[in-house]
């Protein structure tokens, strides 16, 4: 397949579409929908369901070319022992601020708790569902890449370049080494 343009700025884009996959980062319930962890800690969360519109359009045009999409969503264990230490500033943020591991009743009615992995607010928000194919993956730091597959995934893929969508891209975006993807 011949490298495709994309119309950016500050110049246009070539990417090339056997190298290259889609990282839809964070587009689940606990961020993005009424109920969820965000709605519930008073944030606003309109930014999040105005990107779903936008994020379902390159995931569209994405299949249309087969590339691939992976899923980057956080949730923990249930026994939350992928939090982090006592001390650390992950675990502090995430249970004083957020009520993560909080039992809760889900908009849609089920029991759930707050980023907990396999429940309703770890779930893709429901216009963005992964089809058959796609590639789910939990992350337990803003970084896609600390303990987890990605970059497995990638590197067996052959993927070199990656189009980033979702929502808190903006401190999602950044391997163990420190370099952006």
């Amino acid at each position: 397949m011949q490298p495709l343009v994309i119309d950016a700025k500050p110049q246009p884009v070539s990417i090339d579409p056997a190298k290259t996959a889609v990282l839809v980062v964070d587009m689940q319930n606990d961020f993005g929908s009424k109920g969820g962890m965000f709605d519930r800690a008073g944030i606003d969360i309109s930014g999040i369901q105005r990107a779903v519109g936008p994020t379902a359009s390159v995931i569209a045009a994405a299949r249309k070319l087969r590339l691939p999409i992976i899923y980057l969503k956080m949730g923990y264990h249930s026994d939350l022992s992928d939090l982090g230490t006592s001390d650390a500033p992950n675990r502090l943020r995430h249970l004083q601020i957020f009520g993560v591991g909080e039992n809760m009743t889900a908009p849609d009615g089920s029991e759930s708790r707050i980023l907990i992995r396999d429940t309703w607010g770890t779930d893709i928000v429901s216009d963005l569902k992964p089809e058959a194919g796609d590639v789910v993956l939990y992350k337990t730091r803003f970084s896609g890449f600390y303990e987890t597959e990605l970059d497995a995934v990638l590197k067996t893929a052959g993927i070199k370049q990656l189009i980033v969508t979702g929502c808190t891209t903006s401190v999602c975006g950044v391997d163990n080494s420190g370099r952006l993807f």
